[in-house]
């Protein structure tokens, strides 16, 4: 895998609403790049789409990118050059923007994940980077169940659960034990009122959601793509209150 700093996804951005961010990205990677604020209201030049907004990042070359936040919520950072290559490889990562006001729908726990998915052959370390739809891992922040760490809460505990889909395919996540309100979307915080309950939530190709729930039932419970062949390669998680 590629990746920002050394690991897939990259590291998640965590800033508050109106702050000035100054981030500088160092291509150390064989090709071009450019870095996209998925979901940011940013200027144009700050964009991240090379040949369009920015000149392509040539490797050994250093950009710095700069804007404030006009919003809080959830959002993504990815590659807009050479795009498939490059988010095939790992590309990825999370951008969270907390509210000015630290009680605005404030939670005790909060969990970041990135929905993405590769194909790599048996005994290879090195995805495919011409697949289109036929991968065989679905993972969760690059990897997959029961290789991944569990959201561990406390009984009591308002937990909000962030995620985003940078696959080639929607993603139907389902939770178990539990019904949650549909708290925040690309577009910004969903009003108390008007959260809506589920039990699944459906995310499509370069969608960001995030739940709340009151962690009030004991137990170690499922969390996973509700479509089947993605459960079993093997995009599941679990929640242990």
């Amino acid at each position: 895998l590629w990746g920002y700093n050394g690991q897939s996804p990259g590291p998640t951005i965590e800033a508050v609403e109106g702050d000035k961010v100054r981030i500088f990205v160092t291509n150390r990677l064989p090709e071009n790049t450019a870095v996209h604020w998925h979901g940011q209201l940013v200027p144009n030049g700050m964009d991240g789409v090379g040949g369009l907004t920015q000149p392509h990042i040539p490797p050994g070359k250093t950009f710095v990118y700069e804007f404030i936040l006009q919003k809080s919520g959830t959002f993504m950072y990815h590659p807009h050059s050479d795009e498939m290559v490059q988010m095939a490889m790992g590309m990825m990562g999370f951008f969270v923007v907390h509210p000015r006001d630290p009680a605005f729908r404030r939670v005790d726990r909060d969990f970041v994940f990135l929905l993405n998915a590769f194909d790599i052959e048996a005994g290879s370390y090195v995805p495919k980077v011409n697949t289109m739809t036929d991968f065989n891992l679905w993972c969760w922040n690059s990897r997959v169940f029961p290789g991944i760490d569990p959201l561990v809460v406390r009984q009591g505990d308002r937990v909000r659960v962030r995620f985003g889909n940078l696959t080639m395919t929607n993603h139907p996540i389902h939770m178990h034990g539990y019904d949650f309100k549909v708290s925040c979307t690309d577009g910004g915080w969903v009003p108390e009122a008007a959260a809506w309950p589920e039990v699944s939530v459906d995310c499509a190709v370069g969608q960001m959601r995030a739940f709340d729930f009151v962690a009030d039932r004991p137990g170690d419970w499922a969390i996973h793509c509700h479509k089947s062949h993605h459960t079993m390669n093997a995009m599941g998680h679990s929640v242990r209150t």
